[in-house]
């Protein structure tokens, strides 16, 4: 017995899935406007214009794009991301620092997990800001004793 206003205001509030690709580089979509004149006829068409940038694309991307398959940029492209990658990093988080879920990175479950863990080392080291509530105990510099100093780990270690 919801009242008409309640079941609009609970279906309006929920937010549409945007889907974000991660790539080496992009296509620039462009059209280009073509005006053909047949007999009488003003014929405007809009065409792609092909992008200077298709041969900077990974081909493995672009054939999983027109198969659509699913596509996990770390495992096909072999890349090694360390925690001192924060530029890379920061692509898979959202703006209040929280991990983007799977269905928006598209990483298989294994990189995913990796790429968590990658986060909490440059956070842990002090390589990327710790986005938390002021009173929060993650934050490390409010830690105690030895916990609040940035930790430093050796990359022939790190099992992710």
């Amino acid at each position: 017995a919801l009242s008409l206003w309640t079941k609009y205001s609970i279906f309006t509030r929920t937010a549409p899935t945007v889907l974000r690709s991660f790539s080496l580089s992009s296509i620039h979509n462009l059209k280009e406007i073509k005006e053909v004149k047949v007999n009488d006829t003003l014929l405007v068409k809009g065409e792609y214009v092909p992008s200077p940038r298709q041969d900077t694309l990974v081909p493995q991307l672009v054939e999983a794009r027109e198969c659509g398959a699913k596509f996990c940029p770390q495992c096909t492209l072999g890349l090694d991301i360390k925690h001192t990658d924060v530029l890379i990093l920061s692509q898979y988080l959202r703006s209040d620092g929280c991990m983007l879920p799977r269905r928006v990175t598209g990483l298989c479950k294994r990189q995913q997990r990796r790429i968590g863990a990658m986060v909490t080392m440059a956070q842990k080291a002090g390589l990327m800001p710790n986005l938390n509530p002021a009173s929060s105990k993650k934050d490390p510099k409010k830690r105690y004793q030895w916990k609040k100093y940035n930790k430093y780990f050796d990359e022939d270690t790190i099992k992710c």
